[in-house]
This record gives C-alpha cells, sequence and structure tokens, in this order.
C-alpha cells in the first residue's frame, strides 16, 4: 500500500467523530424519553389516586358482564354486515354449556334508537341452507318504563319486521311501535341486526338463544342464570362525569382512559388536536429510526376512540404493574407515549381497572432530528475536512518521494551526477534524505570513475617494470645455468607473460574508449554480417553447436562494424567460456518498429539475480576459479560502451525455468 493510502486510511479514523457524537444523541434521547414518561406516569399515578370514591365504587361493583354502547355518527344499515359499526372486534362474547354456540353481541346508539348486532357462530352447520326451523332469538329490554319482549322466529333471511310487548309488572300489553331488524346467513351461522325505537337505549338487555343440539332437541344459550338479575347484561354508556375529570386534569395533546379490569374503557378525557408540523416526509423520519429504531414501536394512530384496550402497556396495569410503551405513526411523525397504572380497591387491595394516558407529539422527534442533523453537519465535515487534508498532505508527500527516487535512479544509470538532486534545500527530513544520497551518489560517480580509469593507469604504470622484468630474465637465461635455476628462470618467465597478457586485456578497453571517436561508421546488412561472424566462431570453436536466428529479409543497418564485431566477440567468449560442451549457443537478430536486438543465449548457466545489475560496470566478474587466460571483468564493460556509442544499451537476464542466459544489446533504429 502506498503511503498516500496508508495516510487515508488512517484518516478514517477521524470517523470516530460522527460515532462518538451519535452515541451521545442517543443516550440525550434515552434520557429525553426517561423524562418524558415519569412526568406522564406521575400524572396518571396522580389521576388514579384521585378517582372520586363514588367512581371506585362502581368500579368495584361493575357487573361481570355487560355490553358497552357505542356512539355511533349515524345509524347503520340493517344488511347484517359489521361495514357501519366502529370497532366491530371488540364485542362482548359467550359460548353455550356445550362448547357448540358463540355469540358475538354489539350494541350502540345514534339518536334515540338503540342498535344490536347479534353474530351467531357454531364449528358445525346449524340447519341445512335456508331451513331455520329451531332457531330464535327471544329479547328482553328492561327500563325504567317496564319490560318490552321480542320474539324472533324467522321463517327466512331477509328483512324482519317485529311486534314488541310491553308489560308492567306481571301485566303485558300491545306495543303499537315496531322494531325493524335483518337476519343474514353465512357460512358459520347466521347475524341478526337490530334498531329498536324508543328508550331502549337506556335498558338492560336479556336474550335467549334456541337451537337444535346433536339430537334434535330445543338447546338454550341464555344471557344468564339464576334471578332475574344476573340475567339481565347491562347496556353501559361512557360515564360522563370522569371524562369531563379527565378531560379538566390531562396535559396538552394527551389523553387519558379509564379501563375496567377486562379493559373496557369508561371514559376518556376526549381527542386532542394532532401536533403541529407532524406531517414530514420518510427522509426526515429516517434519522430518527436509525437513532431510536430499536426503543420505538410502528403502530398507526387508531381513527377513532377505542372501546377496548388490551395489548401492552394495558395488559401489565392489569395485572398490577406500571408499564410503558413508545411508539410511532408509521404514516407521519407522531411520537406517542402510552403509560398506564393500575386502580388499586383501597380496603380489599385488588385492582379495579387501570388509568390510560398517552401523550402524543413530535417535539421530540424535530428535537432530535435537528440535533442529528447538526452533529452530522458538524462532525462530517471535520471529518471529510481532516481526510481531504491528511489526502493532500500524502500526495505532496509521496510526489516529493517519487522524485527524489526518479533522481536517485536516473543518476545512477549514468553513473554520474551532473545536476544537484531535487529536495536538497528542503529542511524537512525529505531535505536531509535527498541531501544525504546526492553525498552517496557523489561518492559512487567517483569510485565507478576511477574503476573505468584503473585500469589504464596500470597498464601504463606496469609496462616498463614488465619490460625490464622481461629483459632481465631474457639475458638470464642466455647465461650457463644449472638445471635448477633455468626451472626458475622459466617459471618466472611464464608469469611475466600472464602479467602481460592482464596488462594488454586492461589497456585494451582503454584503447576502445580512444578507438570509439575515431571508429569508421557505415551502413551494411546486420542479417549477413551476423551470418559471417557466426561462420568465423564455428571454425574456431568447432567443437560447439553454434546456431543464428536472423530476419529472412536484408536488415540495412548504419553503425561501427569493427566496435560491433569486437562486442559480439567479447559476448559469444563469455557465453562459451560459462557453459559446457553440450550447451548450445544462439546469435540472434530482431526487428521492431523503433529498435533491433542483437542477442547471445546460451544454456547450462545462471545469473545470480544481485549481480544482473552490475555485471556491464568495470572489474566486476562472475567467475570464481581463474583460467589460463586471466579476466578482470573488462569484457562485458566493453560491450557496455559499444552499445553506448550506438546509442543503445546493453543487458543480461535468465531464460524461464533457469534454462541459460541471454546477453542483449538494444540498438536504436536508424532507415537508410
Amino acid at each position: 500500500m502506498s503511503l498516500r493510502n496508508r495516510l487515508l486510511a488512517l484518516s478514517l479514523l477521524t470517523l470516530l467523530l460522527p460515532w462518538s457524537g451519535w452515541k451521545l444523541l442517543q443516550e440525550l434521547e434515552r434520557f429525553l424519553r426517561e423524562a418524558q414518561e415519569n412526568s406522564l406516569l406521575a400524572t396518571a399515578r396522580t389521576v388514579a389516586a384521585t378517582l372520586p370514591y363514588e367512581q371506585l365504587s362502581a368500579l368495584q361493583y361493575l357487573p361481570q358482564r355487560y355490553a358497552v354502547l357505542r356512539s355511533m355518527a349515524r345509524p347503520p344499515e340493517l344488511d347484517g354486515y359489521y361495514d357501519d359499526w366502529p370497532q366491530a372486534e371488540s364485542a362482548m362474547e359467550m359460548l353455550s354449556s356445550d362448547k357448540r354456540l358463540n355469540l358475538r353481541l354489539l350494541a350502540g346508539t345514534s339518536g334515540s334508537a338503540l342498535f344490536l348486532f347479534f353474530d351467531v357462530r357454531s364449528q358445525q352447520s346449524l340447519s341445512r341452507p335456508g331451513d331455520m326451523s329451531g332457531h330464535g332469538i327471544e329479547i328482553l329490554l328492561r327500563s325504567p318504563r317496564g319490560l318490552q319482549r321480542f320474539d324472533i322466529q324467522p321463517e327466512a333471511p331477509g328483512p324482519l319486521q317485529l311486534q314488541g310487548e310491553v308489560g308492567q309488572g306481571q301485566e303485558v300489553i300491545r306495543n303499537e311501535g315496531q322494531a325493524e331488524g335483518y337476519w343474514l346467513e353465512t357460512a358459520e351461522g347466521y347475524r341478526l341486526e337490530l334498531s329498536l325505537p324508543g328508550q331502549a337505549r337506556l335498558a338492560d338487555i336479556q336474550f335467549n338463544l334456541r337451537y337444535p343440539d346433536a339430537n334434535g332437541a330445543a338447546a338454550w344459550l341464555r344471557s344468564g342464570s339464576g334471578s332475574s338479575r344476573s340475567a339481565f347484561v347491562p347496556l353501559i354508556a361512557p360515564w360522563s362525569e370522569v371524562s369531563n375529570s379527565l378531560a379538566s386534569t390531562t396535559p396538552e395533546n394527551s389523553q387519558a382512559w379509564l379501563l375496567d379490569k377486562q379493559g373496557w374503557v369508561l371514559a376518556d378525557s376526549g381527542a386532542t388536536d394532532a401536533p403541529a408540523g407532524s406531517e414530514s416526509t420518510w427522509l426526515q423520519r429516517l434519522p430518527y429510526r436509525w437513532v431510536a429504531g430499536g426503543r420505538t414501536e410502528q403502530r398507526s394512530l387508531p381513527d377513532e376512540p377505542p372501546l377496548r384496550m388490551q395489548q401492552e402497556p394495558v395488559s401489565l396495569a392489569l395485572l398490577g404493574e406500571e408499564a410503558s410503551l413508545w411508539s410511532q405513526d408509521p404514516e407521519s411523525a407522531v411520537l406517542s407515549n402510552t403509560v398506564a397504572v393500575p386502580v388499586w380497591s383501597e380496603p380489599a387491595g385488588r385492582v379495579l381497572g387501570a388509568v390510560v394516558l398517552q401523550s402524543s407529539s413530535d417535539g421530540l422527534l424535530l428535537l432530535t432530528n435537528r440535533a442529528l442533523g447538526r452533529l452530522l453537519l458538524t462532525t462530517l465535515v471535520i471529518s471529510f475536512g481532516l481526510a481531504a487534508g491528511l489526502w493532500y498532505f500524502a500526495t505532496r508527500l509521496s510526489q516529493r518521494v517519487r522524485r527524489l527516487s526518479a533522481a536517485v535512479s536516473v543518476a545512477m544509470d549514468k553513473d554520474s551526477l551532473d545536476t544537484q538532486l531535487p529536495l536538497t534545500r528542503d529542511g524537512d527530513e525529505l531535505g536531509e534524505l535527498a541531501r544525504n544520497n546526492e553525498t552517496l551518489l557523489h561518492a559512487v560517480a567517483d569510485y565507478n570513475q576511477y574503476l573505468q580509469t584503473l585500469a589504464g593507469k596500470l597498464s601504463h604504470e606496469l609496462k616498463t617494470p614488465l619490460a625490464i622484468t622481461r629483459s632481465s630474465l631474457d639475458n638470464l637465461s642466455s647465461q650457463p645455468l644449472d638445471e635448477d635455476a633455468r626451472r626458475f628462470v622459466q617459471r618466472a618467465q611464464e608469469g611475466v607473460e600472464r602479467q602481460t597478457a592482464i596488462v594488454r586485456a586492461m589497456s585494451e578497453a582503454s584503447r576502445l574508449e580512444a578507438a570509439i571517436n575515431a571508429a569508421d561508421w557505415e551502413t551494411i546488412d546486420l542479417t549477413e554480417w551476423l551470418q559471417r561472424c557466426a561462420e568465423g566462431y564455428r571454425s574456431v570453436h568447432p567443437q560447439r553447436r553454434i546456431e543464428t536466428r536472423v530476419p529472412r529479409s536484408t536488415l540495412s543497418y548504419r553503425c561501427a562494424p569493427e566496435l560491433l564485431a569486437q562486442a559480439l566477440d567479447k559476448l559469444v567468449d563469455n557465453a562459451i567460456s560459462l557453459s559446457g560442451p553440450d550447451d548450445r549457443v544462439c546469435l540472434q537478430l530482431q526487428q521492431h518498429t523503433d529498435h533491433i536486438v542483437l542477442a547471445v543465449q546460451n544454456t547450462g548457466s545462471h545469473l545470480p539475480t544481485e549481480f544482473q545489475g552490475r555485471l556491464f560496470n568495470s572489474l566486476v566478474s562472475l567467475r570464481e576459479t581463474p583460467g589460463p587466460v586471466p579476466h578482470l571483468g573488462l569484457g562485458l564493460y566493453i560491450v557496455r560502451l559499444v552499445a553506448q556509442a550506438h546509442g543503445g544499451q546493453a543487458s543480461a537476464t535468465n531464460l524461464l525455468d533457469k534454462a541459460g542466459v541471454e546477453f542483449t544489446l538494444k540498438l536504436p533504429l536508424k532507415r537508410v
């Protein structure tokens, strides 16, 4: 990974700023919730503790079964369907003794009329379709005016016109008013929807359902048993006095309900206005879901006041525990906190019901969203600013390092330092590194220059001592000597000859540097030239396999043939000396778009990787054991000089799978 990418990755740590702000915002939101929840619970406890004694008594002595009267905006259409009945799922239910029949009763008022809805269901078919024999409902209404009785025995499904009987005490007289109804058969049983006129809405109701049992005998589902008092089911309307009291004590933007121990609503404070600004887009609500989504339940706001509450936290309050629930309407930004506290009977210490308070507002939501927006904006701007600054700094630093590296590479390739390295005048660590590199490159360049001139200097200085030594040995060998002395003279002459060869090799490089400027340049056919050179090498080394790979067409090139031949001689001699008699040597010539490649390959040898960049320097040799001919590491240096004289470069690489070595002269192509 580059330095710039590392610093960029390091800058990601700045994202800890928005993360820590996020956690702080969650704590703030939790604190605000707890404060609002505790305030609402305190209000609910106060309402429950200050209920009048009369209401507590009424709660304590509520009948075990009663029907809640719905207040209906308009009279329902008598058709046997639930469409006109609000909250039809909240109904009083009864089950027959044989578990075959289930009854659900709904009661409602509109104006002065009473509406009843009986839904009778059975796990088995009650009768054959259209056959209502054996079925009927007897309804008795008890009001201050007396007792009213309806006996319903329909012959077929459809509308009903009912004539009731009214009695005072044991006397029953004919009532001139009529009741309307509708009998509807269903797949599970039947439904009966009734409209009762007059003062029926102030009455208690008793009903007896007749149906045939499994043996065809008459069976009954009665609203009560025992005395006539327990047989009647009261129809209870909301307690207006308690509702008014709740409305006066309920905080703003809150609702309160008084429930009995079964969850039926006996009084409520009335509906409140929707919080201002509750309409918001999903994008505005999304941040709050991120912050407090795990502690907020998605729940739609009811369209109308509830008749019965059984979900949490009401169920816990009816068991004697205070409870709280946070919810949010998925269609708006309204956030609701619902708390429930039990209502206790002081002497008996048992739960009589519950007080439920619900506070609806979007203040907490808006506060959290605003804080979240400011926090995210601030922290993200800081994070991106720091990241951009670090990225810019890393980019500048990377560019400076690359400039210095490129300048050092160029200086190393030239073996000299013609110009000053960049960054040497900078005062930071990179400036100090550049100055140290410049000092090192100067030392390396001076050392390479010394090595390049060392051979010429040594050859010049050693010629005279070698000549004196040679002449002295020649004169000594002409004198009469014994056998041992002559043997010593002969060995000394062999050593002088070897030293002479070394001096000749060193002076050859010096002469070549001088000969390059005086070389004759001409245009030749490199294909024919290389084939002639190969024939000469085969004649000198008949025991070796020397191959050629040249283009089929002629390749004209302007060069110094003598210098090029001398470089090729060095490469071929190097390939033959470093390979065995069974290895092959291949001379190749390739033409490319803007250059030509002259290569010498041989099998049987391998170049160490660490020496490949220094093979063509002066006085560098890989031979570990000396042979009969001295090798001073000047041969490949001469090849390099020839390549540079032609504007090219020399290189050496290992073949694939270490199959051998390839020495290459890459020369720029010159058209003629």
